[in-house]
């Protein structure tokens, strides 16, 4: 441990503000809480801790290690544990890809009743990787996680419904499906219910709040996506969050990204022409080519932009520690 040992004894001392304090601060400081709780065998913080340090949040990237922490979580009978060694061998967390391996981990987690499991499973068999495609077994496991309170599973099944997978299509009943995922803060079922809610009434007044919220909270590789479908509508409003689409997928860092967002800047998609800000935009794309180092940021600030230091995963499971320290 980096300073001096936290024990158990004295998370449990802590009033439930003060620890939240604690693991609410800085990713660095941060770690060092939930490298505590997870080594004083507490089983949120063990998964936490396996993910910072797949990540790299707050601590130097090792997805080995964040394995270790994930098979000791399972190894204790934690259903997001075994969810989480299958999210490893999908995405390659520490070891080789190996999406057959990963779904084995999910059926055990989803049979148990597992919802998040029970989503990965389904989108496997949704798309057949790592197992034989099977759709209606993928909208068997959509609908058990959906019934958990999976809000992406919502979105799914949206979908089934909307293209009329294996059934009839029936968009109203779609929309009303990603209406459920879009207010879980489900970013594609915000897309998705915008969308659908633009084809069906025609209110641009009550979709254009869903697609600015999917632009928001989604990630880079989704914004880039949005932005190739919103930029030519016939929409001048939808082509605003086209331009804050492009500018959330530089977070990528790839010039690809950087270059169409300088290239709408200086066609002014969206809204004035900006040629300073285009060529600005277009230097930290050559500069990132060349290997030269940088400080140059998107000329549109994103000082006031909500933090996204403490990810998803983090808040969720330090909701979790804190619950389970202070009970």
């Amino acid at each position: 441990m980096r300073d001096q040992w936290i024990s158990y004894t004295d998370l449990k001392r802590m009033g439930p503000e003060v620890l939240q304090a604690r693991i609410s601060e800085s990713p660095e400081r941060a770690a060092r809480w939930v490298e505590a709780a997870a080594l004083n065998g507490l089983i949120n913080a063990q998964i936490a801790w396996g993910q910072m340090l797949v990540d790299g949040h707050g601590v130097p990237r090792d997805p080995h290690a964040g394995l270790r922490w994930f098979r000791v979580a399972a190894k204790a009978g934690s259903l997001e544990g075994i969810n989480m060694v299958g999210r490893a061998y999908e995405l390659g967390w520490g070891v080789g890809i190996d999406r057959s391996e990963a779904a084995l981990h999910y059926r055990d987690a989803a049979a148990k009743g597992h919802a998040w499991a029970q989503f990965n499973l389904a989108t496997l068999l949704l798309h057949g990787s790592g197992v034989a495609p099977d759709r209606r077994e993928a909208l068997h496991w959509y609908v058990r996680a959906a019934l958990g309170g999976n809000f992406k599973s919502m979105t799914m099944i949206g979908r089934y419904l909307e293209q009329g997978w294996d059934r009839p299509a029936r968009p109203t009943a779609a929309l009303n499906w990603y209406r459920r995922g879009a207010e879980g803060d489900d970013y594609r079922g915000q897309f998705d219910y915008a969308r659908l809610l633009l084809t069906i009434t025609g209110r641009l007044d009550l979709a254009l709040p869903w697609f600015e919220r999917a632009v928001e909270g989604g990630v880079p590789l989704f914004c880039r996506q949005v932005a190739e479908g919103l930029r030519h509508a016939p929409a001048p409003e939808l082509h605003k969050i086209a331009r804050r689409a492009l500018q959330r997928a530089c977070e990528t860092g790839e010039t690809r990204d950087i270059r169409a967002y300088a290239s709408a800047l200086a066609e002014g998609l969206g809204g004035t022409a900006d040629p300073t800000a285009a060529t600005r935009e277009f230097a930290r794309a050559r500069a990132i080519e060349t290997g030269e180092t940088t400080d140059h940021s998107s000329e549109e600030d994103t000082r006031n932009q909500p933090k996204r230091s403490i990810i998803g995963y983090f808040r969720y499971h330090t909701m979790r520690l804190r619950r389970y320290l202070t009970a």
